[in-house]
């Protein structure tokens, strides 16, 4: 009954199976024909591939419902490059592949495998079998692992998740997750059945997967690319299963998987494999199948020999097992020997020394310890240099645990030369195999004594620790098979490098443990970097550093970087740089929209300039970024910046960032060049400087690729420190009597201070502080840094300067040296692996590396003797670099794939000489000498190759892999053949082969080219002399000018003046020609082989004052390529200045205010081209009628700034008469036609009938904007006009300009401005303060040894006038008004006008004078005092008084006398009043608190700005003093129309910003319209923005009443 019982419920059972469940009939017998095939070439119809086929007869032995036994018997192997078919060759029509009988034996082993609801479950193998062998049978196993039937949570599913699945009766279509031979990922099945046949269709999302057999190597130095999508992934795998059951058995079996390799959305590379399993009979089991009882594995791919390979790699001698232990030493070694002799029998680089490079970088992977020492025993030791360096840096490449140990114990057994032992460092930054071994073997040899004592070897080491620490803890771009305790390693790590900081001496030596810190990117080093960046114990280098240190998480923790950075950048407590580089590191997070927010808010309440000026040009250029990684970035920074009305003032020397982008958007792949600096004022060298390179290629984004830097704190004290030095090889007597003079003037302005009250401020600049650094950062990694301090800079000061004296004979012995050098490289640029599993059970490993040599040799010497100096470098470079882009798949059986070659190679031997000498002249000689029998070449070469080889690596011998170029006809069509061979002056140059003519990344890896460069000297050796001579200044006459040959009718101004101007310019150049003239001689001579030679010399002769100035140029070559006779040129060049006027009222007067320029020239060989052009740079109609606008009288300055303004020449008039061949006329007419295509629209022309071989040239600037060009050119036979073409803005010459000197002060300096009772101080800070009769004390340096000070008073108690005292050293200089002239005392005398100079006083204009100072100078009227001072004082100045401290920060100008910062004005003020009998102190002025006011930046004064200069100059001095009542401006008031834009014809008053209307009139008002698409109007748009228009010659379209102001009062 029982026996009854139970054969019910097993029945019951199997009836309620699945029907596929059963598709192996218990105790059955199914032989399958198995058919496999791998291709491996381009992704293009008509390539060959290579094709490797594996053909088997597979039995499936069902023991029950559940289990089964597999065996491969019959196993055959062909392959052959063959075209790509859809159908699978058959095996005969390929070359047959012999199979190992050990090889045929593993893969005959039985496995044993569970099935659970179709699935493949456990899998058991025979203890004999091998990985590899183990995973082609896991392929087997997986195409009959298959689910049809939806999981129960997909067939209840509600009608909301219908979306996932499709279904009717016969078919059906779900999702659900699967272990497959690829990974646990969710698949996607369909089920369609037709007839007696069911179709099962499954295929795999592989961006849905939890588990997957994948590994990764050298990816960590890449950063995320967030806005680069799914387009750009690089690797695409894609598989799909097809099942086919029929009566209830699996008749056929296929999976066809490819893998791609794509570029810029496009395949280069791919990989197919494609295996089918059909059902051939079946039958009771006859021969049973050998039971196996291995151990219980699964289905997905097994790593364990990647595993074992890996921790082989990290671990070396450690390691649990040496999975190359059965490769015999001795045939290392030959193959060694081997590479090694193919590499000395060539004498230069060749391609295939890279490849060589990279078959010993292979080979020392699979090394252990011993193996090593017994290479470096057999082979190094014996070998030659050359092969000795290639042997240290494939070592070095290799980058394993043994290989890396090896080179330490020979660094440190000193072996190997410092700067050598630092290049192999610098390569094991680098390695793809980072361990925890390797990281504490670095560390170990850090603390040898070789470390200790050499500072080259011990920065390497540990620059070198903390990238491999970063590698260990980085699982952003890598996927380890070894997994280790991350967690600790951080903490042990972490605790190392904060134990070398805190131990550390030195300002560098904190620095190297910080850049350690960087390099290793430990997110647990966030706290304590914070800690030293806010320690203002810390030197500012360090605290920098510390910031710099966070690079590397700015991709794996931004908000913490965010947290940590954006509270220092907002806090003005801290440090100018020491903020503007938070923010720098905050930027690169990528901060969204309401980080940016508060960012620009700062910004437009900053107090510093540098900080807000470097904040809004970092904003703005992230706004403009083109980079494909930046997109969300430059969205949000456009936004935030359009809501900020803050402009940046103009400086000559401000912090600076900015971005050159070269992006191709489509292809996500470009480059990006960043350039910051970072600037103060109280240093002239930057503080910060750098530059960058980005890279992105195909969304793979390498931040800081490449970044050279230099920072530094107070190092210019030491650039004075040696200027001091030279300035004191002076004369003991001049030194004296100077001393003497500086120490009374010293002591005159100590008994101002003492008086005063006044506190010396201590200097800002520390001697132990000074700290300087150069670094060099190689993806991201910092590589090399070169520290100066002061001790180094001292030590060379004094061992060249000695005694106050020039060491010349140090100088010769650091100067005379003669070297040979033969120096060695060797590198892998970049090495990327990558490796997945295949459906067929074989690995795919995908690539990158690029293979390089580099080799110099030769000699260098360098001699002084007496004034020459002369080097000479014989060099012969050569180098050989291959990129190598390859698709593997490798087994024991064989190794098959497709790769893309891009080789260079390039020797050039070559002789170099330079001599540069001081005699009579100064001249240099420079030379470039080929040697004779030398060929150079330069030769590129690129060819996608399919190869196979068998059998593969287990035998490890060098089997030549049988390959095949790949020529793809679409591909080829985009080259073009060169082949051309000519004589240049004896050397031989051809140029042949073929090369792209559409450069794109995809065809450089697709195309092949095979081009080739070489010159060849077959003479004697060849000379190239480049010879320049500069001759000193000498005497000589100013040659004649005829007036006919400079002025043309179209120079004729106004018809009334032009006799009178003609005479005055005539009078002008009589007069400068009777004075004394000078003149320098500019030789430059080009000697060649074959006699060949060319000569120029340029001679010029000017006045004393460069008022005339006359260039000749007479140069001469020998004939080249068509030319029969010698080439000259012969040229003069006249330029003539007008007299430079001092007022407005000169200006005016003066009839000749143009500039003048003639140019004669006359060249060729045969036949000679001549060209006349005459030119006069003068004022436009429009800027004379700006100047006539000045008209009533201005003083002081006022006039000054508006003469600058008024005599600027905006327009150039020029006349060309010519007589040129046809030849060169058919040259410029082409430049001429393509000038007019590229400004299509805004070009006109008509033909007209002109004089000819005569062009007439107008090109007008629009005076007061300065963005708008017009240009009138009229030729014999058209007139082309262009009309309002915008342009940059541009800079116009003023004929009132003073030197270049007081230029630069007045461009780069800081400016105090006093006028009445509002002061402006150099820090931009505006404030009202009451001046009284009393001396108050504008500016003075305020240091230890003081050199000036100024101060001013009221003339008397209600008078707008001022008198000035100046302390300059020893004298007193006191200025005043009288009589509308500046009355000028000297120590209590007067001084007249003429003896100014004698005082380094300058008369300004009519009445006004500049007295310069020590530094900078200070500007007098008699109403208002200009204080301007360098942005860096040499003399370490202090500054004190009421106009600042001039210190870039606008928050702390009030600091009393006594250096105490207060809030009370009053209390400030009344600091620097001095008080004593000649005056009375105004106790009643000075008390009352309506006296004192702030102004906030968005606040102008009445009238003290420079802008009402600018915007208003037809404003006299008495119109200046009614509008200060009214506070009005007059503007041109306009009305805006859908369709027109309508102007006042005449200004309007309206009050200025920062009051409002107290009494108003109602005026009529005339207003003139234009159409809104009309381009006058919107220019009249902009101009009406700066200044009010003159439209009286405007129509009158309507006129309407308006309420105008009369008075204004502020709010």
């Amino acid at each position: 009954m029982r026996s009854i019982i139970f054969a019910s419920l097993v029945a019951l059972a199997l009836a309620s199976s699945p029907a596929f469940e059963r598709a192996f009939e218990p105790k059955t017998d199914y032989h399958y024909k198995l058919d496999g095939l791998v291709l491996s070439g381009l992704p293009s119809d008509s390539s060959e591939l290579s094709q490797s086929r594996i053909s088997a007869r597979a039995r499936i032995q069902s023991e029950d419902d559940r289990h089964v036994l597999i065996q491969l018997v019959n196993i055959r192997m062909a392959a052959s490059h063959l075209p790509e078919s859809e159908q699978m060759p058959a095996l005969n029509s390929m070359e047959q592949r012999e199979l190992s009988d050990e090889y045929k034996q593993l893969l005959e082993l039985p496995v044993r495998a569970q099935l659970r609801n179709g699935l493949i479950s456990e899998i058991q193998f025979d203890k004999e079998d091998a990985e590899w062998s183990k995973n082609m049978k896991r392929a087997v196993l997986n195409m009959i692992s298959f689910n049809p039937i939806a999981p129960r949570n997909e067939m209840e599913t509600s009608e909301s998740s219908y979306e996932d699945k499709e279904s009717t009766e016969e078919n059906t279509a779900f999702f659900t997750n699967e272990k497959t031979l690829e990974g646990d990922c969710q698949v996607a099945y369909t089920v369609v059945r037709e007839q007696k046949k069911t179709i099962i269709t499954k295929s795999i999302n592989f961006d849905k997967c939890t588990e997957r057999s994948e590994t990764a190597y050298g990816l960590r130095f890449s950063s995320e690319c967030p806005e680069c999508d799914k387009e750009t992934q690089v690797v695409r795998p894609q598989t799909v299963y097809t099942y086919v059951m029929e009566n209830e058995q699996l008749k056929e079996s296929e999976v066809r998987s490819l893998y791609t390799v794509n570029v810029n959305g496009q395949e280069v590379l791919k990989t197919e494999t494609r295996s089918k399993l059909v059902l051939e009979e079946n039958h009771s089991i006859k021969n049973h199948i050998k039971k196996v009882n291995g151990e219980k594995e699964d289905i997905i791919y097994s790593s364990r020999w990647e595993q074992l390979v890996e921790d082989f790699y990290k671990n070396g001698d450690k390691a649990e097992f040496d999975p190359f232990e059965k490769f015999p030493l001795d045939k290392k070694i030959q193959l060694i020997k081997t590479i090694t002799e193919q590499v000395q029998e060539v004498e230069n680089n060749m391609p295939e020394t890279a490849h060589f490079l990279a078959r010993l970088v292979r080979i020392f992977r699979t090394a252990s310890s011993s193996q090593l020492k017994e290479i470096h025993e057999t082979l190094y030791v014996k070998a030659d240099k050359k092969i000795q360096t290639l042997i240290e840096h494939s070592l070095a490449i290799a980058g394993t645990k043994n290989t890396i140990q090896h080179l330490l114990s020979h660094i440190e057994n000193e072996d190997i030369v410092p700067t050598e032992a630092a290049k192999l460092l610098k390569s094991i930054q680098e390695t793809p195999f980072p361990s925890q071994s390797i990281a504490e073997a670095l560390l170990k040899f850090a603390q040898s004594r070789v470390a200790k004592t050499n500072q080259v070897i011990r920065q390497s080491v540990w620059l070198a620790t903390g990238s491999v620490v970063r590698g260990i803890v980085d699982i952003k771009n890598v996927r380890p098979l070894i997994r280790e305790d991350k967690r600790e390693m951080k903490n042990k790590f972490q605790r190392v490098f904060m134990k070398q900081f805190e131990e550390a001496e030195t300002t560098y030596e904190k620095i190297l443990a910080l850049k350690t810190i960087g390099n290793a990117g430990l997110d647990i080093s966030v706290n304590d970097l914070n800690e030293i960046i806010v320690d203002k114990r810390q030197p500012l280098p360090i605290r920098k550093e510390a910031i710099d240190a966070l690079r590397l998480l700015k991709d794996t923790m931004p908000r913490k970087i965010q947290k940590v950075l954006l509270p220092i950048y907002k806090n003005r407590q801290y440090e100018p740089e020491i903020r503007m580089l938070a923010l720098w590191r905050t930027m690169q997070t990528r901060p969204e929209e309401p980080l940016l927010v508060q960012v620009v808010s700062q910004m437009e309440k900053e107090s510093n300039q540098q900080v807000a000026a470097l904040t809004y040009q970092m904003i703005r250029q992230f706004a403009q970024s083109t980079n494909p990684c930046f997109q969300r970035l430059a969205t949000d920074c456009s936004k935030v910046l359009s809501f900020t009305r803050y402009q940046p003032q103009e400086q000559m020397i401000a912090s600076a960032y900015a971005q050159l982008p070269f992006f191709a958007q489509n292809a996500f792949s470009g480059a990006q060049f960043d350039f910051a600096a970072i600037f103060e004022k109280n240093s002239f060298l930057p503080k910060d400087l750098s530059a960058s390179l980005d890279t992105v290629f195909g969304g793979n984004w390498n931040k800081y690729f490449a970044q050279v830097g230099f920072t530094q704190q107070h190092m210019d004290q030491y650039i004075y420190k040696i200027l001091n030095k030279l300035q004191s090889l002076e004369k003991e007597s001049t030194t004296v009597v100077r001393g003497r003079r500086i120490q009374t003037g010293i002591k005159l302005l100590k008994e101002l201070a003492q008086k005063m009250n006044i506190q010396a401020r201590p200097s800002s600049r520390n001697e132990k502080e000074a700290f300087a650094m150069l670094y060099f950062r190689y993806k991201d990694m910092d590589f090399a840094v070169l520290p100066i301090d002061s001790q180094l800079v001292d030590d060379l000061v004094e061992k060249f300067i000695r005694d106050g004296q020039i060491n010349i004979s140090e100088i010769r012995r650091a100067l005379n040296q003669d070297k040979e050098f033969e120096s060695h490289h060797a590198a892998f640029f970049y090495e990327a692996i990558r490796k997945m599993p295949t459906t067929l059970g074989l690995p795919l490993v995908i690539s990158g590396r690029i293979p390089s040599v580099f080799s110099v040799e030769g000699q260098l010497t360098l001699e002084l003797e007496g004034t020459e100096l002369r080097l000479t470098v014989e060099a012969r470079p050569s180098v050989a670099s291959t990129h190598v882009y390859e698709m593997r798949m490798f087994t024991p059986l064989f190794e098959q794939g497709v790769k893309t070659l891009q080789s260079l190679r390039a020797f050039t031997p070559v002789k170099m000489q330079v001599v540069a000498g001081m005699k009579r002249n100064f001249e240099i000689v420079y030379k470039v000498i080929v040697p004779e029998n030398q060929k150079s070449v330069l030769s590129l070469t690129t060819r996608p190759v399919v190869f196979l080889r068998y059998p593969g690596f287990s035998k490890f011998e060098h089997i030549e892999a049988e390959e095949r170029t790949v020529v793809v006809p679409q591909w080829q069509q985009k080259t073009q053949e060169i082949e051309k061979v000519y004589n240049f002056l004896g050397l031989e140059v051809s140029t042949r082969g073929n090369v792209l003519n559409q450069h794109t990344l995809e065809n450089w890896l697709l195309a092949e080219q095979d081009f080739e460069v070489s010159v060849e000297n077959k003479n004697r050796p060849a000379e190239f002399t480049f010879r320049a001579t500069v001759s000193p200044f000498e005497k000589t006459e100013i040659p004649q000018i005829k007036m006919d040959e400079i002025f043309e009718k179209e120079f004729e101004l106004e018809q009334d003046n032009s006799e009178n101007r003609r005479e005055y310019f005539s009078k002008m150049i009589k007069n400068i020609q009777k004075e004394q003239g000078y003149k320098t001689l500019v030789t430059l001579k080009v000697e060649a082989p074959r006699d060949y030679n060319m000569n120029a010399e340029i001679t010029t002769i000017c006045d004393r004052q460069i008022r005339m100035c006359q260039w000749n140029v007479e140069a001469r070559r020998s004939p080249i390529s068509e030319e029969t006779k010698e080439w000259t040129l012969r040229s003069k060049l006249i330029a003539i200045r007008p007299e430079m006027p001092s007022s407005l009222r000169q200006l005016r007067e003066q009839p000749h205010r143009e500039v003048q320029l003639s140019l004669t020239s006359t060249w060729g060989s045969q036949k000679k081209n001549e060209m006349n052009i005459n030119a006069q740079l003068q004022q436009s109609k429009e800027q004379k009628k700006y100047e006539r606008k000045m008209e009533r009288e201005t003083n002081g300055m006022p006039e000054y700034e508006l003469l600058i303004k008024a005599a600027r020449l905006n327009q150039i008039n020029a006349v060309a008469e010519y007589k040129l061949t046809k030849e060169t006329e058919q040259v410029i007419a082409r430049y001429f036609d393509l000038l007019k295509a590229y400004n299509y629209w805004t070009v006109s022309s008509r033909p007209e009938d002109n004089e000819e071989s005569r062009v007439v040239l107008q090109l007008t600037v629009e005076p007061l904007n300065r963005q708008y060009v017009n240009v009138t050119v009229q030729t014999p036979e058209q007139r082309v006009e262009l009309v309002n073409s915008p342009i940059p803005r541009v800079f116009l010459p003023s004929i009132a300009q003073r030197s270049v000197k007081h230029q630069l002060t007045e461009a780069s300096g800081s400016v105090c401005k006093v006028q009445k009772n509002q002061i402006r101080t150099f820090d931009d800070v505006l404030y009202k303060t009451p001046l009284t009769t009393c001396f108050s004390l504008l500016a003075k340096d305020c240091s230890e040894e003081p050199t000036f000070a100024v101060l001013s008073k009221k003339m008397t108690k209600n008078s707008e006038e001022m008198i000035m005292k100046v302390l300059r050293g020893e004298q007193e200089i006191v200025a005043q008004l009288q009589n509308n002239e500046i009355r000028v005392k000297v120590d209590g005398k007067k001084i007249e006008s003429e003896d100014y100079s004698q005082y380094q006083i300058e008369q300004l204009g009519e009445s006004a004078i500049v007295i310069e100072l020590p530094e900078g100078e200070v500007r007098f009227d008699g109403y208002t005092i200009k204080t301007q001072l360098p942005t860096v004082s040499r003399q370490n100045t202090q500054l004190c008084g009421l106009c600042g401290n001039n210190d870039d920060e606008s928050n702390n100008e009030f600091y009393s006398a006594d250096n105490k910062e207060t809030e009370d004005m009053e209390e400030f003020h009344r600091s620097y009043l001095l008080k004593n009998e000649e005056c009375e102190a105004e106790e009643e002025r000075l008390s009352e608190k309506k006296n004192y006011k702030k102004y906030e930046r968005d606040e102008e004064e009445s009238d003290e700005s420079d802008e009402s200069y600018e915007n208003e100059p037809e404003y006299t001095k008495k119109s200046q003093r009614s509008q200060r009542k009214s506070q009005l401006v007059e503007k041109t008031q306009i009305k805006e129309f859908s369709h027109r834009i309508c102007f006042s014809i005449e200004p309007v008053a309206e009050c200025r910003r920062g009051y409002e209307i107290d009494q108003q009139q109602q005026r009529k008002i005339r207003f003139t319209c234009l159409p809104r698409h009309n381009r006058d109007a919107s220019r009249l748009m902009k101009e009406s923005r700066q200044q009010p228009l003159e439209l009286n010659d405007y129509p009158v379209a309507f006129v309407e009443a308006v309420k105008v102001p009369t008075a204004c009062v502020a709010y």
